[in-house]
């Protein structure tokens, strides 16, 4: 009985993968030089893959570990469209948090929606920090 729903799991898993990994556009490829969190989900250094998907307002982020984290986000206009594409982290005290998804060219800007639509942090000593991408 175990084993059924293990694989009852599995195939849920793997097929729920593939609907998403079917619709999906490569934004960029950025190198974060520091853990983060993004949507509640601590993520650590290094090399991602960041693509937008077909369905809904969701981007993913996948680093080379093949680890992917789906966030939602909420479409925001830009007054002037970025140079390169970037990353957009608050860093305050607790550390680095993932807040938008800038693309090259682009007056639309992908705003990260938090978890349980809890607002953000404000904080007199928050800082703001960029990450530019590597590639489109």
């Amino acid at each position: 009985m175990k084993l059924m729903r293990m694989l009852a799991v599995a195939a849920l898993l793997a097929s729920s993968h593939l609907v998403y990994g079917q619709d999906e556009t490569q934004v960029m490829t950025v190198n974060v030089p520091f853990a983060f969190t993004a949507a509640g989900v601590s993520m650590p250094a290094g090399h991602y893959v960041i693509s937008r998907l077909q369905v809904g307002q969701l981007w993913k982020l996948e680093t080379f570990g093949h680890v992917n984290v789906f966030v939602k986000v909420t479409p925001r206009e830009l007054r002037q469209a970025p140079a390169d594409s970037l990353l957009i982290f608050n860093h305050d005290a607790s550390g680095y948090t993932l807040r938008q998804f800038q693309e090259k060219a682009e007056t639309g800007v992908a705003q990260i929606v938090e978890p349980g639509g809890s607002k953000a942090r404000k904080s007199t000593s928050q800082e703001v920090a960029s990450v530019r991408a590597l590639a489109r």
